[in-house]
């Protein structure tokens, strides 16, 4: 091997540790750019809609995000006053907790008792004490890190709504940016998966927006019904924990539950927990499979996968991005690596047409579609030749 090769090798190697650096480092802003890619995705749908009726592009991207930027405010302002406060005046006030915990603890030993006649050890007052005086100890000094983390939270959601304004105004542009990089043969094919990728992944938000919007007003109805306090804090959390695909439900349910013990009483609290069982039904055998039928379509081990590693890598905006990101991969394995996998190992394919087509795509013609050919007609028999004679009168045959 030459210098020039040992320098030309070391030189790659160089620019890939560099290029790997800084995808590593800016993998935060990375992730912001492919949310906004997403939510833009996901509302283009509507800002066309509002273009055929006559909306110029610039108004109908104004409107669309400025309607679900005044829906986030009014959700928000409508559900986390409440969570502030709980959380506050559980926090300030360590007795008030403990005595809340003691109580729920008696009731639940009673209601165990009567039902089954045994009682169940639970932790003594004086242990649930000292429990709740530590864990308020180690939660009040990252009190104004969380404030901080809100502010860069808006800081993130700012960015998000501005990159997701340009890339619908550059969208088309894009697209023929990227299919120009591509031969002329290719072309149409790398068009049309760049389309399907931008229809699955608006698709997916789109479903679980949908999903989250409806299990979280079933329960705020069934909540408010029942006169539980701050229904519509427990529905919107509940909602909220949808949108994280297998395991959300249960991880809103839960914390829903909790508040609603620390903040009223245990019946309350079973309310809420059995509303949420219930509403968890018709999102699990109904909504889900509706509204997500036509999103990603990954296998729910793949899903449960996909989520554990995002979670593991961006929290909970990483696991709620995770499954489009995966469906994504299945479609560029299934576009580029599958389907023509399944045409090379396959002698024939039929179009919906009825047409057959060769490995090469070329029409079998008769060669696959000939008619059987009909037995040819059996030949008249023929007559046996008479005995000839010969000069001396011997006959022969």
């Amino acid at each position: 091997m030459s210098g020039k090769d040992i320098f030309k090798g070391t030189v790659i190697v160089l620019v890939t540790l560099f290029g790997a650096y800084v995808v590593a480092m800016s993998l935060h802003i990375l992730v912001v750019v492919l949310v906004a890619i997403i939510i833009a995705s996901a509302v283009r749908p509507m800002v066309l809609r509002l273009m055929r009726w006559r909306f110029s592009e610039g108004l109908a991207i104004l409107t669309v995000y400025v309607g679900v930027l005044l829906g986030i405010i009014a959700l928000t302002a409508l559900v986390i006053p409440p969570i502030i406060t709980s959380v506050t005046t559980n926090l300030t006030s360590e007795d008030r907790l403990a005595n809340r915990i003691i109580a729920v603890e008696y009731w639940i030993s009673n209601t165990v008792r009567d039902i089954t006649g045994s009682t169940i050890e639970l932790p003594d007052p004086a242990t649930v004490r000292t429990g709740v005086s530590n864990a308020v100890d180690t939660i009040r000094p990252v009190l104004p890190s969380l404030v901080g983390d809100a502010s860069s939270t808006l800081g993130e959601v700012i960015l998000v709504f501005v990159m997701g304004v340009y890339w619908l105004t550059s969208h088309q542009r894009a697209v023929e940016f990227i299919v120009q990089l591509f031969t002329l043969r290719l072309r149409e094919k790398v068009e049309s998966i760049i389309y399907e990728i931008e229809n699955m992944m608006g698709s997916y938000v789109r479903g679980i927006v949908f999903v989250a919007l409806v299990i979280g007003f079933a329960n705020f109805i069934i909540l408010f019904v029942l006169r539980v306090p701050n229904a519509a804090t427990l529905g919107f959390i509940i909602g909220i924990g949808t949108m994280l695909p297998i395991v959300g439900g249960f991880v809103g349910g839960g914390f829903a539950t909790l508040l609603a013990l620390f903040t009223g009483t245990p019946l309350q609290g079973i309310a809420v927990l059995g509303t949420f069982v219930v509403v968890q039904q018709l999102e699990t055998h109904y909504l889900t499979p509706r509204a997500m039928s036509r999103s990603v379509g990954l296998d729910p081990l793949l899903t449960i996968v996909a989520v554990l590693m995002g979670f593991t890598l961006g929290g909970v905006v990483g696991a709620i991005i995770a499954t489009p990101i995966m469906g994504v991969i299945a479609v560029l394995l299934r576009e580029i690596v599958i389907e023509p996998r399944k045409v090379t190992v396959s002698p024939y394919l039929k179009t919906e047409d009825g047409l057959i087509l060769i490995n090469g795509g070329e029409p079998a013609g008769q060669v696959a579609v000939q008619a059987p050919v009909p037995p040819a007609p059996e030949a008249a028999p023929v007559p046996p030749a008479k005995p000839a004679a010969t000069a001396s009168g011997i006959l022969l045959p």
